[in-house]
């Protein structure tokens, strides 16, 4: 996507807890709107704007003043070790078509007059109202306005740059596509990782005991494009699904971690002894295992929630999470996902493709691999909805219910 403008933001590096949180704010939104996020590198607001740029995808840009390029904070998409000091502040208001101003000090004030000097657009988020005292003479400065929250300062760029809000990129589309939604089984429910649907960003956790819960919390958040479950989606009258074949093929040693989806009938029945008796009827003499049996509840909701008739309900796709993985490393993984080791590898291939966990993450706890789950999860249903998976059939299958049986990837 070619971006829209870069929007510096600006503020003490010794920032009050607030500051932080409005930078946050700001820059969320700023890459909302396909705009790049240029800072000063550092910490305080400079990070916290870096931070929410990069939570909603966006790319920021970070212009250190020193030349140690590890001085930077951890967000910054893009680290430029300028060694120019002070100077650097004239160097990144020149990089920019507006800047908003989120609180003060003295390097922030040279930068807002830098900035009103050389006609970029300024918009003071809780500074001090420095240019109600000083003139503004002829046309030479531009003198800055004031938000009384970071919306308003975002709107108010938006106008000073003549941007409509919904922006457009080529071809149509929409340059913040909302969001996609990752889903795995945990205790008591489901555990979500929503994701920005351009496939890279920190993801937001969000929890709930039904999938219809699970999505409309999501909701909350902003658009979501796509639900990608680690469960069956369109359940076989007999035998096999070819999906749970081709994918346990796919992942060689690692196979055993798809099961074989039950039967629609075999998962109505009350009792493990009925399911099984179905289930030998229905697959021509191959019994169900206690696991499936146990996953029933699970089965059953996703399945509910698919073929819903509510209007507003979200589309969903089936993915599995090891094939995930396998695809991230080229390869089915060796470890397992029960292990520290497995645990750490499978954060490190979600890394490498742009995708963080929250901060605070404790991936030493238990339910860590159902996060890492739903976060490859969230990964393959981005990949969906940009056109770049593949699904296992590449021709879905479809049983009585009329629903597309594959799994994506």
């Amino acid at each position: 996507m070619r971006p829209r403008g870069y929007v510096g933001v600006v503020g003490p590096g010794s920032a009050t807890a607030e500051q932080v949180q409005q930078a946050v704010t700001v820059g969320r939104l700023l890459a909302e709107q396909g705009l790049v996020v240029v800072t000063g590198g550092l910490g305080g607001v400079m990070a916290g704007a870096a931070r929410g740029c990069t939570e909603a995808g966006g790319t920021s840009l970070g212009l250190l003043p020193g030349d140690d390029r590890a001085a930077a904070n951890p967000h910054l998409s893009v680290t430029v070790p300028t060694g120019l000091g002070e100077m650097r502040n004239a160097l990144l208001v020149r990089a920019c078509d507006a800047v908003i101003a989120v609180g003060n000090s003295w390097g922030t004030v040279s930068e807002i007059a830098l900035a009103a000097r050389t006609g970029v657009p300024v918009v003071l988020l809780g500074g001090l109202r420095l240019f109600d005292e000083v003139p503004v003479a002829d046309h030479d400065v531009r003198a800055p306005r004031h938000a009384a929250s970071p919306e308003d300062a975002v709107a108010a760029v938006l106008t000073d740059l003549g941007l409509e809000r919904s922006p457009a990129r080529e071809g149509g589309e929409s340059a913040y596509d909302g969001w996609v939604l990752g889903v795995d089984g945990a205790r008591g429910g489901w555990t979500g990782a929503l994701l920005p649907s351009a496939g890279r960003g920190t993801v937001r956790l969000v929890a709930g005991p039904d999938l219809d819960t699970l999505v409309s919390r999501a909701r909350a958040g902003g658009e979501v494009r796509l639900v990608a479950v680690d469960t069956p989606v369109g359940l076989p009258d007999t035998g096999r699904r070819q999906a749970d074949v081709l994918v346990r093929r796919r992942l060689g040693r690692r196979g055993s971690s798809v099961f074989a989806t039950p039967v629609r009938d075999a998962l109505a029945a009350e009792s493990y002894a009925e399911a099984r008796r179905i289930s030998v009827a229905r697959t021509g003499g191959t019994s169900l295992a206690a696991q499936s049996y146990a996953l029933r509840r699970a089965i059953l909701d996703v399945d509910g929630y698919v073929r819903s008739k509510d209007p507003e309900r979200v589309p969903v796709v089936e993915v599995h999470p090891e094939l995930c993985f396998a695809v991230m490393a080229g390869a089915p993984l060796d470890s397992s996902k029960k292990t520290a080791e497995g645990v750490h590898e499978r954060e490190g291939l979600l890394l490498a493709q742009g995708v963080r966990l929250p901060s605070g993450v404790a991936l030493d706890r238990r339910g860590a691999d159902d996060l890492l789950d739903a976060a490859a999860a969230a990964w393959s249903a981005a990949r969906v909805v940009r056109g770049e998976a593949v699904r296992h059939p590449e021709l879905p299958e479809r049983f009585s219910d009329g629903i597309d049986a594959a799994i994506w990837v």
